[in-house]
């Protein structure tokens, strides 16, 4: 039986990888390589002869196959022509490929949407057993580098990682990778990059910028490839073709970081192939200009038109009239249940914008009866229907506009929400996942009686107080019920004695009657429909209606509406979180399951509750990172996959700083912060919320360290009120520039109290550090730390191991050293009150803390007390 084992022309890194992985599983088959090879399948053929037994393509001794192997390629016709010849209807094709499940002839497919085709066959190995040697382990690792771009490539997918992980459990040499991996640009490849740079066009093509370029070489030049993608890169353009003629062949090579450009679409005419990012052809008999001419006819065939703003764009617009008032405006967003709208003039024409956030500061400072257009913001960006989809993202996430208005003759015509950008981005995502979470809303609620078990976990007087409140909503005919925090606690186990109530009905009317029957103090937020009870013994309840809210612009005050209990659960962030527990006492522990809650605590599993919500409130990001870290739960599946989403998307940008911080600080309040900062990392969001910032090995050590301190600290001084979220953000900062932080620092609307301590600490703990360094004596380290905050020495301690145990000790011991003689002593041994009783009094407690003086005897004291006062020792401090 003849089987051949073979890839595609232009031979590539990955293709190679991928023989040698199947040689290992079929080791009588005939490895026929093409003539066409890059430089660098040249370069490890001739470094390594023995690595792989092959035949040429114009060696190959054609005659029928039985079986054909193909790998690297979904196109028959880029295989060696003498192997094509020699294929018969009888002939057996097997494909490995990560290009596509289809091959152009009959054959059966392993398929995988993976980086490289050689993951798919080092799994394909692992799963039969057969394990290759370090040798083919390290070739196989090579391919996966290669095509994956060092795993930055946006088609890298996890299986890279996992097939790359065991290739190194198996023996692997990462010195061998890198040995075959682009290097520095020799002077010659910069000649090259040049000429490419000066031949450079740039083609609009159906709104995607193209560049195009190309270079002719009378000698050979070798491999040109790479530094397609390094000018790809330089440019930062969405696609770049060049075409290069070599001693009397042309070389078509395109590369693509567009998912709207596949370049192996483009270079399928001539011959060509490869996947969405990286594709190429060789060309005979044509010049550069002729494949010039055909390749720009092509684009305009093959390329996705880019999607315009009047494609994703709300028509018509709801406007506000500009002669209407702030409190007449405000009702026209709320009764549409949007956020912001263009204010236009008698003529239809846009003079401003305005959103529910400027209209409610309106409000606040006493203008609702003012005209919209004297709050109106007038300086704002719009579009043209013929806009980018690009240009109007850059204005709603670079520019942090919160809708952008299409306009057409001064007239607004449409306008484009963040929603409308991430829909337009993620449709066919977005909607699958919406099916999804319709079933979820869907189905119908579980019940379960717990009251037994809120009987165990709360106080007998809080207890009492739930049934009381439940005899009262029976009487008053509304429904209650605990929601929040303290149900989903309830369930999993953990201690949490914070308790919501929500009403079906007017929350502060009935919050009113519960504490005039039980003896509470009331204080209503009518606006919010919100009540807080503040009991005798000083049991504190929230109580609020069951309501709606929008989440579309970050920081818009909510405006509410009473709802069913259902429809105001369905507004909060988490599945887990939208447990109830009825407390009427007819009903009570009650416990009311509407979007599978119960099942995703059991599941341990973290779930959203629609497809937007990430977009409606980025923040709650944050909160999702923080929660799965709390409680060891897993995000849901398609809960990751619309934080990616959302993350891809800078949605981020478009949220106020303030809300940011407040998410961070609890991040910073959690029993372990660094756990949730490896997700934030996982998921790239430090770089996200800080721009240059450095999180390296060094700072996730130094926030371990922190940690253990605010353990010991708490045990050792609960009395003492710290922010510790500030250590943890020195920590985070400490040795980025002070500018950068200040940037940081206003970017989140910190606290500006905060804000200066956070400065201050950073500016000074340096210098404090050498001071601690060169003391010898623990008077000496008490006179540098004496009158520092706990946070600043907390933080001291946590970023300089080597003088932790000087820190720890002053915390614990010597600052609170107080002599046992005083100024009256002093007096009565004739020294008149001046300086040097507060200098004598510091130098007996320098000494005592030096264990020059006992601590405990006064008798003592008083003996050195007295030598100082008579002048037989110098008093000095």
């Amino acid at each position: 039986m003849r089987t051949v084992l073979t890839t595609h022309k232009n031979m590539d890194l990955d293709g190679l990888g991928a023989l040698v992985g199947l040689k290992k599983l079929y080791p009588d088959a005939e490895v026929v390589l093409p003539d066409t090879k890059g430089e660098d399948v040249i370069s490890v053929l001739r470094e390594n002869p023995d690595v792989l037994e092959f035949t040429e393509e114009s060696s190959f001794k054609e005659g029928e196959i039985d079986k054909l192997i193909v790998v690297d390629t979904d196109s028959f016709e880029r295989i060696p022509e003498s192997v094509k010849r020699s294929v018969t209807e009888r002939t057996e094709i097997v494909v490995f490929d990560h290009h596509s499940k289809e091959f152009e002839v009959p054959a059966k497919v392993f398929f995988k949407e993976t980086g490289s085709t050689s993951s798919i066959v080092t799994l394909f190995l692992k799963g039969k057993g057969v394990v290759p040697s370090p040798y083919e382990a390290s070739l196989l690792l090579l391919g996966i580098y290669s095509d994956t771009g060092s795993f930055r490539y946006p088609s890298t997918t996890p299986m890279d990682f996992v097939a790359a992980a065991y290739l190194l459990g198996v023996g692997a040499e990462l010195s061998f990778v890198k040995r075959y991996l682009p290097k520095e640009l020799s002077p010659e490849e910069l000649d090259i990059l040049k000429v490419m740079k000066d031949n450079l066009t740039l083609l609009n093509v159906h709104g995607n910028r193209i560049g195009l370029t190309y270079g002719r070489f009378d000698r050979y030049v070798g491999e040109v490839s790479h530094l397609v993608s390094k000018l790809l890169e330089i440019r930062d353009l969405p696609a770049l073709f060049g075409i290069f003629e070599i001693q009397g062949t042309a070389f078509l090579i395109g590369r693509s970081q567009s998912e709207r450009i596949d370049v192996s679409k483009v270079v399928e005419p001539f011959g060509g192939g490869g996947h969405s990012e990286a594709a190429s052809a060789s060309i005979k008999g044509k010049t550069v200009f002729e494949i010039l001419d055909k390749l720009k006819e092509v684009l305009f065939e093959r390329v996705e038109p880019l999607v315009k703003a009047k494609d994703i764009m709300t028509s018509p617009p709801i406007v506000i009239p500009e002669s209407m008032s702030v409190s007449e405006g405000r009702m026209v967003l709320m009764k549409n249940s949007i956020n912001a709208a263009p204010v236009v003039d008698s003529e239809g024409k846009i003079v401003g914008i305005v959103t529910r956030s400027l209209l409610d500061k309106a409000v606040y400072m006493g203008l609702e009866g003012e005209k919209v257009s004297n709050v109106a913001e007038r300086d704002f960006y719009s579009v043209s229907p013929e806009t980018s989809i690009r240009e109007v993202e850059e204005i709603i996430v670079e520019k942090h506009q919160s809708f952008v208005p299409v306009v057409v003759s001064g007239k607004p015509v449409g306008v484009i929400t963040r929603t409308d950008l991430l829909v337009n981005s993620y449709r066919d995502e977005i909607n699958e996942l919406s099916n999804f979470y319709r079933k979820r809303v869907s189905s119908p609620p579980r019940f379960r009686n717990v009251s037994e078990l809120i009987r165990k976990v709360l106080p007998k007087e809080t207890f009492n107080l739930l049934r009381e409140i439940g005899k009262i909503a029976d009487r008053e005919g509304v429904n209650a019920y605990i929601v929040g925090g303290f149900v989903r606690d309830l369930i999993i186990g953990r201690e949490n004695f914070d308790i919501d109530i929500v009403v079906e009905g007017d929350a502060t009317e009935f919050a009113k009657v519960v504490g005039r029957e039980l003896g509470a103090k009331v204080h209503t937020f009518s606006r919010f429909k919100t009540a807080t009870l503040v009991f005798k013994d000083g049991t504190r309840i929230d109580m609020a209606s069951a309501r709606t809210e929008v989440y579309k612009f970050p920081g818009a005050l909510p405006e509410v509406d009473i709802a069913p209990l259902k429809k105001d659960l369905f507004r909060r962030d988490f599945t887990i979180n939208t447990l109830s527990v009825k407390i009427n006492y007819s009903d009570f522990g009650k416990l009311i399951d509407f979007f599978g809650g119960l099942k995703d605590i059991k599941d341990k599993k973290i779930r959203v509750l629609h497809s937007l919500s990430f977009v409606e409130d980025p923040t709650r990001i944050l909160r999702a990172l923080r929660f799965s870290v709390r409680y060891r739960f897993e995000l849901g599946k398609h809960t990751e996959k619309l934080l990616k989403m959302a993350v891809e998307k800078k949605l981020f940008k478009t949220v106020e700083g303030q809300r940011i911080y407040h998410e961070l600080k609890q991040i910073l309040l959690e029993d372990n912060p660094l756990r949730v900062f490896l997700r934030l990392e996982k998921y790239r969001l430090i770089e996200e919320l800080f721009p240059g910032l450095r999180w390296n090995r060094e700072k996730k050590d130094t926030f371990e360290r922190v940690r253990k301190l605010i353990i010991w600290h708490r045990i050792n001084f609960p009395e003492r009120k710290t922010d510790y979220h500030l250590v943890y953000l020195g920590a985070l900062f400490f040795k980025e520039p002070l500018e950068r932080v200040k940037s940081y620092l206003s970017s989140l609307s910190f606290p500006e109290k905060e804000g200066k301590k956070l400065l201050k600490f950073l500016d000074e703990i340096y210098g404090t550090y050498r001071a601690l360094k060169s003391s010898n004596l623990p008077s000496e380290v008490y006179k540098t730390l004496r009158g520092r905050e706990e946070e600043f020495l907390l933080l001291l301690a946590a970023l300089f191991p080597d003088v932790e145990e000087k820190v720890v000790n002053f915390m614990r011991d010597w600052r609170f050293v107080e002599p046992l003689v005083s100024g009256k002593d002093i007096k009565e041994l004739g020294l008149k009150p001046g300086p040097a009783f507060k200098e004598i009094l510091n130098r007996i407690k320098y000494e005592i803390i030096d264990g020059r003086v006992s601590r405990e005897d006064r008798e003592e004291q008083y003996s050195r007390l007295k030598e100082m006062v008579v002048g037989k020792v110098s008093p000095s401090n």
